[in-house]
């Protein structure tokens, strides 16, 4: 009787572990529900972001009489975008892509990519959005260039999950190019037109940038890199 008593308790304390753990880990069967800001399956896939150029670029060799500065000081692990991941997240581990980043934030878009629907980025490298800050437009993080700023980012945040496949799919459907419309709103979407050459040329309401590599994965749309700062007037 004492053993028989026993294996029941034992089996009832089994039992209840069994249902704790099922509702803390997911032991049940049921996919655990990540803490994303959406509700995307986990991946451990990641790419490779573009390295920080603008960095390396600051390294000057230490003159004869001062301390010594090595060049190592001046490399950056490389970041990665994690296609299970939003593209606010993505976007802040870049350091190549710091300012775009401020300029985002303050242009008031942050939200949007941080949301469940998709967007795609075309997002501009420190080097070119810097020369196109000072040389073109040094009050574009201020106060005064605000209304500015606000069309210049959102022409290059376009609506929709647009990936290269898609891209190259849709455009041989059309004629060749497609449409797509933009957070700078009526009157500025962009056309996307594949090139004999393998790229992607996006031509927008003042002139042409050309996507740089094929994009990464995000859990709600697409980040791409440009080769130079898309015009806007």
């Amino acid at each position: 009787m004492r053993s028989s008593f026993g294996g029941q308790a034992l089996s009832v304390r089994l039992g209840l572990s069994c249902m704790v753990l099922a509702v803390l880990a997911g032991c049940s069967g049921h996919r655990v529900v990540r803490q994303d800001p959406v509700d995307v399956h986990g991946s451990t896939h990641a790419e490779a972001l573009p390295e920080a150029k603008s960095i390396q670029a600051t390294y000057r060799p230490a003159a004869p009489d001062a301390p010594p500065n090595p060049q190592v000081r001046y490399h950056m692990p490389p970041a990665f975008s994690f296609e299970d991941r939003p593209l606010s997240d993505n976007l802040a581990s870049a350091i190549e892509l710091a300012d775009f980043e401020a300029a985002v934030i303050r242009a008031g878009y942050w939200s949007i990519l941080e949301g469940e629907k998709d967007h795609t980025v075309l997002a501009v490298p420190n080097g070119p959005f810097e020369a196109f800050k000072h040389e073109v437009r040094p009050d574009l993080m201020r106060a005064t260039g605000h209304g500015y700023l606000t069309g210049f980012i959102g022409q290059m945040i376009l609506v929709g999950h647009w990936d290269m496949p898609t891209i190259r799919r849709k455009a041989a459907k059309r004629g060749g190019s497609i449409q797509v419309r933009t957070l700078a709103g009526p009157g500025y979407d962009v056309i996307l037109k594949p090139t004999a050459f393998g790229n992607v040329e996006v031509i927008g309401k003042d002139g042409t940038v050309t996507l740089a590599g094929d994009g990464y994965p995000q859990s709600n749309g697409v980040l791409y890199m440009v080769d130079s700062i898309l015009p806007y007037q």
